[in-house]
């Protein structure tokens, strides 16, 4: 009866935890196959096909490098151990499958990433400052999105709470076992994504408090050189667990250090692949700043602000474990935060840290004034649940690509000439009996340098085509801001729309996040915020059928 009454003492007293990981869970979990299968997200793609050619213990090669070894063989791993209790392989070959356990493994850390922010509020302050944490963090819509993506984002968050716990027990208690804790945390984080060696700053912070603060006298100077010989245990075994997680770095080390090469020129502007020309004239910080508020609403003020007090805070008073608290998110914004792409995912890692702030923000304030304080609480928490709420019902919808594809068959004769984009996932996708080949399909090649020629070619493209499908805003939602670089493309778009190069608007497919009959236009977010999951379809009917001359008389009129 023992486990009955410890179980009965733990739900009464943590139900509203339990309660708000419930709910978490739920918003994470809820319709992981929103795209029925169809891979919007080209990263899950990649992800997919690395796990479908691997085999333990003959071929571990993934032969992809812009992720880590270990998400594919865990993801293997899992397809493996369902396949053998089903008895079917199809887990471990069927892209789809493949994906569905990638979502899940995504959901299930997200889910528990809630729990690791409630322990860290409690440890730093008190439960009730965990509680409110664990809240925002439950709903924080960028969360709840990357949950239902089968990367890497929540597996990376979870390996980051988690390393930040056990430097905590370092501060705590600097025995051996917990910085090989903290090793093969670090370890299995780099070996989830390379980019998790920013992750090193939790316990290199740790490192210097205990620095400083033994040369200072309170401790012995043995236990000076031992936290030292500690410190580099950790590391080394940080490196033996990426060494095992990821072998492939070492034996493939050319092909690594290329693609490792290609994504920091991304990163960095150094490469300026078509695919973040969205960023030409965003500004550092402040881009990133204002995608807070998309990613987790209001709580991006306060947690804001909290950062700035707690900053102050831990700078005056030298508190150990709020200047290993505020390490990595500060070092991480100021770094990342200049980068010349500034995809949202990118700052995924410092939401949880914002709603750990936000939480103590909120509480200080409850405490200074109980009923200003628990107004703005109550307000805070309210608007928070309703855009994640407004959110969700992105999913509890069929996806664009999916309802326009329908519409396609069912409207555009068969045999008719569409016009797609490319660097976009092309319609119509492949519904039932109905497949795309029923079409004449042709890509335009709208990020080929703009010049004489690319007038001609889109004239002649326009003239001879009976539809234009745009299959989200990736491409005109950036190129029609840079007249600079593509002032024929940007003139084709503004005239596109306008309606003056023959073809009409005849459908639209959206799907913005709606509640209580209220709908948020996101528009203006981040654009991978938007185009995997809910894009925006726009069809346009060649009407006017302009002759090539014609096109080319209005394209190039100025």
């Amino acid at each position: 009866m023992k486990p009955v009454r410890n179980l009965k003492s733990l739900i009464i007293n943590h139900w509203p935890l339990i309660i708000i990981i419930f709910l978490g869970a739920f918003f994470r979990f809820y319709n992981l196959n929103w795209d029925q299968g169809h891979f919007f997200h080209p990263d899950e793609r990649n992800i997919a096909a690395a796990v479908s050619q691997i085999h333990f213990f003959g071929q571990l090669d993934p032969k992809f490098f812009a992720y880590g070894s270990f998400p594919i063989y865990l993801i293997r791993s899992v397809g493996d151990s369902i396949g053998f209790l089903t008895n079917n392989s199809r887990w471990v070959y069927d892209w789809e499958r493949i994906n569905l356990i990638s979502r899940g493994i995504s959901a299930l850390l997200s889910s528990l990433t809630i729990i690791l922010v409630f322990l860290v509020g409690q440890k730093i302050w008190e439960k009730k400052v965990g509680l409110i944490a664990s809240f925002l963090t439950a709903f924080t819509v960028s969360l709840i999105q990357t949950a239902h993506y089968g990367v890497t984002e929540s597996m990376l968050v979870f390996w980051l709470l988690l390393l930040l716990i056990f430097s905590f027990e370092i501060i705590e208690k600097p025995t051996i076992k917990n910085y090989a804790k903290t090793g093969i945390i670090l370890g299995l984080a780099t070996a989830t994504k390379i980019s998790a060696l920013s992750f090193l700053i939790i316990p290199v912070s740790v490192h210097l408090l205990y620095h400083f603060s033994t040369r200072g006298g309170s401790a012995p100077g043995g236990k000076y050189l031992k936290y030292h010989f500690r410190f580099l245990f950790s590391i080394l075994v940080a490196l033996f667990t990426f060494s095992f997680f990821s072998p492939y770095v070492f034996l493939d080390k050319q092909k690594f250090l290329e693609s490792l090469n290609y994504e920091i020129g991304v990163a960095l502007g150094r490469l300026k692949v078509v695919y973040v020309l969205q960023f030409e004239k965003t500004l550092p910080y402040l881009f990133q700043i204002k995608n807070f508020f998309w990613q987790m609403g209001p709580v991006a003020l306060f947690g804001i602000l909290g950062t700035i007090l707690l900053l102050v805070i831990a700078l005056k008073t030298r508190d150990k474990k709020l200047l290993i608290l505020l390490s990595f998110p500060v070092a991480y914004f100021v770094y990342v935060g200049s980068w010349y792409t500034k995809f949202i995912r990118f700052m995924v890692p410092v939401l949880p840290f914002l709603a750990i702030f936000a939480a103590w923000f909120l509480f200080e304030v409850w405490k200074k004034s109980k009923i200003f304080g628990g107004i703005l609480l109550t307000l805070t928490l309210t608007l928070t649940l309703s855009w994640s709420l407004a959110f969700l019902s992105i999913y509890t919808r069929q996806s664009t690509r999916i309802t326009a594809s329908s519409w396609i068959y069912q409207n555009i004769p068969k045999g008719s000439k569409i016009l797609g984009e490319h660097w976009d996932d092309g319609l119509p996708i492949e519904l039932s009996l109905n497949h795309p080949s029923l079409y004449k399909i042709e890509q335009l090649t709208i990020y080929e340098p703009d010049n004489q020629q690319k007038i001609e070619y889109y004239a002649e493209k326009l003239s001879g085509s009976d539809y234009i499908i745009i299959n989200s805003r990736r491409l005109y939602g950036t190129l029609i801001y840079l007249p600079e670089k593509y002032p024929i493309t940007s003139r084709y778009y503004q005239l596109l729309f306008s309606g003056k190069l023959g073809y009409t608007k005849i459908a639209e497919f959206s799907s913005y996040p709606s509640l209580l009959g209220f709908t948020i236009n996101d528009d203006s977010s981040e654009e991978t915020f938007q185009v995997y999951d809910h894009p925006k379809v726009i069809i346009f009917k060649n009407g006017g059928r302009f002759s090539p001359q014609t096109l080319k008389n209005i394209l190039s009129y100025d």
